[in-house]
This record gives structure tokens, sequence and C-alpha cells, in this order.
């Protein structure tokens, strides 16, 4: 999720910001390391950041003329690392602002965190819980690929719900309470999206397993699996509730602004707008105008949005044969599988 460009200020800004920088010294430091270590697979940096790039920028419709778009980030923290997957996110992020005017400068920190924080760290973590517990490679990484996102729209809730709880100047819900209608509001639609993604992540990783398994000889495990258990279990009943508790508060704000629930708008609103300016600005924290705005330019814009896809593009398919093709040389080792 991105959260737009003004609507954090004073101290929300310098504390995501700080963090966020934070988050991408750390990538940095691992994405050097990755690449002092096995500089061979340094074309694959270049495949995943174009991969979250593309994919976390492409608007998919979605419920009530609404649209919104995968993240990208679990898959990338999977096969990289946290630190790398966030890292990643970040110049996406950067590229994003700079050229389509999705996200902002001044709410980069935020967006990293949510984005590659919650997405990157998220997916991996998951993923390697998933394996502790001896779940099979493809659920793994699908539990993963799911878990990532929903630790993305938490955290960006979370963000954007502190923000207006106890920064803006006319909060109209306290901070549960944001997050409680945030989190309703994302719900129908991030929902199938998380699931289209839970999907994705765990054919690719498993793909990859079988016709390059030394991409995923370094991942490890992590142990005492109880734990482990008793933390899943924990953390998906609580998220249950909250969209119980949620999908409540959003009928009660439905039916406040006396608009029925079957209103459809006539076109498709990006969820950055539809839920997170149109709150902001309730709240007295309105969005302005990006400081490089080429949406509005027409043609340029889609002409910039054409090349940046199909640059994206051209590096995913220039680098697939990293991950997913068997080399020759490697026939005779490739055929076992990580399982």
């Amino acid at each position: 999720m991105h959260i737009s460009e003004g609507i954090l200020t004073g101290p929300s800004f310098w504390a995501t910001t700080v963090a966020g920088a934070v988050v991408m010294a750390w990538g940095v430091r691992d994405m050097k390391r990755f690449v002092k270590e096995q500089p061979e697979r340094k074309p694959l940096l270049g495949m995943a950041g174009a991969f979250i790039f593309l994919v976390s920028l492409i608007p998919i419709p979605a419920y009530m003329g609404t649209c919104s778009h995968p993240c990208g980030t679990p898959l990338a923290g999977i096969l990289l690392g946290p630190g790398i997957g966030a890292a990643l996110s970040g110049f996406a992020l950067f590229l994003q602002a700079l050229l389509f005017a999705h996200g902002g400068f001044s709410t980069m920190g935020a967006n990293v965190l949510s984005l590659g924080g919650g997405g990157s760290v998220g997916g991996w973590l998951f993923f390697k819980l998933g394996r502790k517990l001896g779940l099979p490679l493809f659920t793994a990484a699908a539990l993963g690929g799911l878990m990532g996102d929903v630790v993305t729209y938490l955290i960006s809730g979370g963000i954007l719900g502190g923000h207006l709880a106890f920064v803006a100047p006319q909060p109209q819900y306290s901070f549960a309470g944001y997050l409680a209608v945030i989190m309703a509001a994302y719900l129908p639609v991030q929902g199938p999206i998380a699931l289209g993604e839970m999907v994705i992540t765990g054919i690719a990783v498993r793909s990859i397993s079988r016709q390059r398994p030394e991409v995923l000889e370094a991942l490890g495990v992590v142990s005492r699996a109880t734990v482990v258990l008793l933390l899943v279990l924990s953390m998906a009943a609580g998220f249950m509730g909250l969209a119980s508790e949620a999908r409540a508060a959003d009928l009660i704000a439905v039916r406040a602004e006396g608009r029925p629930k079957t209103e459809k708008p006539k076109t498709y609103t990006g969820m950055d707008e539809k839920v997170n300016e149109a709150m902001a600005e309730k709240a007295g924290a309105k969005a302005h105008t990006p400081y490089i705005n080429l949406e509005d330019k027409g043609d340029v814009w889609n002409t910039i949005l054409l090349a940046g896809g199909a640059l994206a593009g051209f590096i995913i398919g220039r680098c697939w044969h990293l991950l997913f093709v068997r080399q020759k040389d490697t026939v005779g080792t490739s055929n076992h599988s990580v399982v």
C-alpha cells in the first residue's frame, strides 16, 4: 500500500523517515554482502527489483469500483533475504514516486516500512516458520506470500491510523477505531489479491526448487516449533477478529454518511485515494499534489508508464533463466528438489 504525499507530517514524518532509512541501510549492507559472496547471482537483484517495481505498480480492478496492486516483496524476501527485499522495494518506491505519483517523497519512509519491511520480512519469516513446522515447500512459500501481504496492510494501516489518531488536527476515531475501519476497507479488495499472491509465490518457489534448487540452499529454519505454531495461530485469530470488528465499524461509518452500501462509483479509484487520502482529509491531514505529477500529463504519463513496464519486463525476461531454466551442466544434480 502507498501512503500519499503530504499526509504524514511532524513526528510521524520524522519517525517513519528515520526508520525507513535504517531499513534501507540494513538492506544495502545485505546487498553488498550478497554481491561479494555470490557475484554470479548479481543479476537476480535487478530481476527482483524490476519485479517489485512492476507488480506493485499495476492496478488491478477490484471490489466496489476500486483497484489495487499486489506487493511482490514476499517473494523477493524469501529468495534474497528480508533486508535485500526491503531495500529493493525502496528503490522501486522512489521511481514510483518520481515518475508515477504513487506514494510520495515525504512518505517514502512509511512506504518502505510497510511494503518493504512488512512484505519482505513478513514473507521471509512466515516461510521459515512454515518450513520449521514441516510444511511442504509450496505451502510454506504460499504462507509467506499471504502473510507478507497481510503484514504489509497491517503496518500501512497502523502508520496511517496512528498519525490520524495522535497527530492529525481533527481525529475522527481512536487508533483502534482507525485501524478497524482501514482494515475493513482493505479487506474486500486486498484479500483476493493477497490470496492470488499466495498461490503465485508458492508456485514460483516450488518451480525454482525443481529447476534451480541451489538458489534455495542458503535458507535456514527457526527453532522451537511449538512456539512458532502458537504464534501463527494467535496472529491468524487476531487478524480474523480484527476483520470482523472492522466490518462492523465500516457499516457504521457508511450509514453515518447516508450513502447506500450498494452505491458504486462510475470509475475505478485506487485504494490509496479511496481509503487513505479520504480518511486523512477528514482528519485534517489532506494529501497535497505530488511534487512531480506526470499523471496529469496524459500521453506523457502513459508513455513513461509503458516504457517503465517494458524495461522492467525486459529485465525480468533477461534474467528468467537464472531461476527457472535448468542449466545443462547441472542436470545431474538439479533433479533433487527441495521438498
